[in-house]
């Protein structure tokens, strides 16, 4: 079944994608071990908390364990942003009812999951990774309503050139995500690579991504005119890049985690040029990055400024053997627009209060 750009925009949660993809587009950070995603649990329970946030929602469910035992579970959930690109509205989930869960347990034998699917006191079925799981009776999605036409005309109305709103196709990995590995890394990136660990990393933090890694995000960005420059505004972290458009202006001594960016037009693209970027990582899955890495972007709208296409070149001559290019595209959906990110750091991961938890 060929899906519509519409369609294709909001379908974020295909088992394809999270078969080729795993769950990256739950948060700003990767499950692998995290979460077993070879096994599903299910726990029902009473509702404590519930905190729908980003990069992920977090749940306290209270249960009874085999034993007559009171435990309390921590469940995570998709985050807002994740809910409102699939037009799906903040479920209600009052405190103390009674919900079952069924979801991916945590890799060290904690009361800690990722939550695939929860029934309802009501009898319905939210269902985050478009996998229905339950038996019920009914499945519902909470879709919210087909946005109004005068929002689509207002948005075009406003849009002028590569100045819109663009968002993903999520389950197109031309699209979605943009680093894939294969990279070219020296022995110095393949020696720190040894020591990553995908728990105790900056990256399960808010704010946590640098460039060239927040292009990868899977929400909305907006492209703005400031004054003679540009900015660029993405949703997650709210992180806002300024773009240079002056040949004149000149780079601080300090480096920082989005870099300095200095921006000209060759035809309708839009070529930046960004260096002085902070080390940290590259990617999710722990590959360094050095203070000398520098990134060439080129954002390429189609003739009708529905598409745009994206390629980034990155160098880095401590981690990376050559330079080498990424690509991946964005589309106009004049109803998406940018909305506030509520990132909050909490959830099952070492930062967490359960961190310190013995294992059975």
């Amino acid at each position: 079944m060929k899906l519509n750009r519409y369609d294709q925009l909001n379908f974020v949660g295909s088992l394809a994608l999270a078969t080729l993809f795993p769950f990256e587009v739950m948060s700003h950070h990767s499950i692998v071990g995290i979460y077993d995603s070879n096994q599903t649990v299910e726990i029902t329970g009473q509702v404590q908390s519930v905190s729908w946030r980003n990069p992920h929602g977090l749940m306290l469910i209270s249960t009874i364990d085999a034993s007559g035992n009171p435990v309390e579970w921590e469940v995570e959930t998709v985050g807002i942003s994740i809910l409102r690109n699939r037009k799906i509205d903040l479920p209600d989930i009052p405190p103390r009812s009674s919900i079952t869960i069924a979801g991916y347990p945590s890799t060290r034998n904690i009361p800690v999951m990722l939550a695939r699917n929860i029934l309802l006191e009501d009898g319905y079925e939210l269902d985050f990774f478009s996998s229905p799981y339950f038996d019920s009776e009914a499945t519902d999605t909470r879709v919210q309503p087909e946005p109004e036409n005068t929002n689509s005309e207002q948005a075009g109305d406003s849009a002028k050139g590569i100045f819109r709103v663009w968002s993903t196709v999520m389950d197109d990995p031309a699209s979605f995500p943009l680093f894939k590995g294969g990279y070219p890394l020296t022995d110095a990136a393949q020696s720190a690579m040894k020591l990553w660990n995908p728990r105790a990393n900056s990256l399960l933090r808010c704010n946590s991504k640098g460039m060239p890694l927040i292009m990868i995000t899977p929400f909305p960005i907006d492209f703005v005119p400031d004054g003679t420059d540009i900015l660029i505004r993405i949703e997650e972290f709210d992180v806002r890049r300024h773009i240079h458009m002056s040949a004149n202006v000149t780079a601080p001594a300090s480096h920082t985690q989005f870099g300095f960016s200095r921006g000209h037009w060759e035809g309708r693209t839009l070529v930046i040029s960004t260096d002085h970027i902070l080390a940290g990582y590259f990617d999710l899955d722990g590959v360094p990055q050095s203070n000398q890495i520098t990134v060439l972007e080129h954002f390429t709208p189609n003739r009708d400024y529905d598409r745009l296409d994206y390629r980034v070149t990155v160098s880095d001559p401590i981690n990376f053997t050559e330079p080498f290019d990424l690509e991946r595209y964005f589309i106009w959906v004049p109803e998406n627009s940018v909305h506030p990110y509520e990132c909050l750091d909490q959830g099952p991961s070492d930062l967490s209060p359960l961190a310190n938890h013995t294992p059975n």
